[in-house]
């Protein structure tokens, strides 16, 4: 059984290291964080992106299928239809790039 009071942010990434500079939509896979209380936070899946070379309609819907356990998505970029949807689904958007560690750092400072 999972902890509901632990938040979990999606990251797009090709390399595991750095956010993907690209599209969400467009990267590999994505790494699931979980957050704990004090700030803390640790990797806890990888999620191959099936979807990542395909260009169909309303593709951030799958995508989001993927990650709808995540209340929070740091992304570099979405597009602007991708945005909405996300938004209405209650999603959390961080555009950020770079090191993965570094910006989840700064993320979970401004959401504690």
């Amino acid at each position: 059984m999972h902890n509901d009071n632990k938040i979990k942010i999606a990251v797009p990434t090709n390399d595991g290291e750095s956010i993907f500079p690209k599209m969400l939509g467009r990267a590999r896979e994505f790494y699931i964080y979980e957050v704990g209380n004090s700030g803390e936070f640790k990797l806890i899946e990888k999620r191959n992106n099936p979807y990542e070379d395909t260009m169909q309609h309303l593709k951030t819907l799958d995508v989001y299928k993927l990650i709808d356990d995540c209340t929070i998505i740091i992304s570099a970029v979405i597009s602007k239809k991708g945005v909405e949807r996300l938004k209405k689904r209650g999603m959390k958007l961080f555009f950020k790039k770079g090191d993965i560690q570094q910006v989840l750092n700064e993320v979970i400072k401004e959401i504690l």
